[in-house]
């Protein structure tokens, strides 16, 4: 017969195995955001968040590009709700920044780990698509998230904010190379509206059994360009 420490114990431990659960059950994924309106004259940036944890606080860095924000200067510090809503969208430019062209902005939970960061031009400008007009209507950058893998097979891909009625050549390489000469593995177009002529892209043999390997999507007429890696194992990963 157990004796009242041993079913103590046995309740302690289900209590620590199941309360993460409950937590992590709750949230996946990754969290990130766009660049919604730059305003360089009163310096400030809104960005547009997607998949922020929810309850969690975030410190909002800025720096020079080519950081990823990292050790940048605080800005603001913002809360989600249980949504995962942030409770702010709008942050100054730091002035140590304010003569960079381009800016680097991150969003780091001190107590989560959970991080984000992009980058902005330090122009006044608002996102893609809220102009008017045809190509002169384009400004930002092109940028994807990887969707799906099939392990040695293909890698596919979501495209956002492409520059309208553009060809990209799709490059893979090995990790750390930012796909920069790699293995040609197919040639896209875009739309009047940005989209993207095909998404999935076979992986080259060369690159069979790498464990992750980087994709880049690069324009050889307008010269705009993308890049990204992938985990080389089958998995479907939930995007916008």
């Amino acid at each position: 017969m157990k004796s009242w420490r041993s079913w103590l114990w046995i309740l302690l431990l289900v209590a620590l195995v199941a309360i993460p659960l409950g937590t992590a059950a709750a949230y996946s994924g990754f969290p990130f955001f766009f660049i919604k309106e730059v305003n360089a004259t009163e310096h400030w940036v809104e960005i547009e968040p997607h998949n922020f944890p929810p309850n969690d606080t975030f410190v909002v860095r800025m720096g020079p590009m080519g950081t990823r924000g990292v050790n940048g200067w605080v800005v603001g510090t913002v809360t989600t709700d249980a949504s995962g809503n942030l409770s702010q969208t709008r942050f100054p430019i730091h002035p140590y920044v304010w003569d960079q062209y381009m800016v680097a902005i991150r969003l780091e939970s001190p107590t989560s780990g959970y991080y984000a960061y992009n980058w902005f031009y330090n122009v006044t400008s608002r996102a893609a698509g809220s102009g008017s007009g045809g190509p002169a209507g384009y400004y930002g950058f092109p940028f994807f998230f990887i969707h799906a893998v099939e392990k040695d097979t293909s890698v596919t891909i979501k495209g956002y904010n492409f520059p309208p009625n553009d060809t990209f050549d799709v490059y893979m390489n090995y990790m750390g190379t930012r796909g920069v000469g790699g293995i040609k593995v197919a040639t896209v177009t875009t739309d009047a509206s940005g989209n993207l002529s095909a998404d999935t892209f076979d992986i080259p043999p060369q690159l069979q059994g790498q464990y992750r390997i980087a994709i880049r999507l690069q324009s050889p007429t307008t010269g705009y360009y993308a890049y990204n890696w992938f985990y080389n194992t089958t998995a479907t990963v939930p995007v916008p």
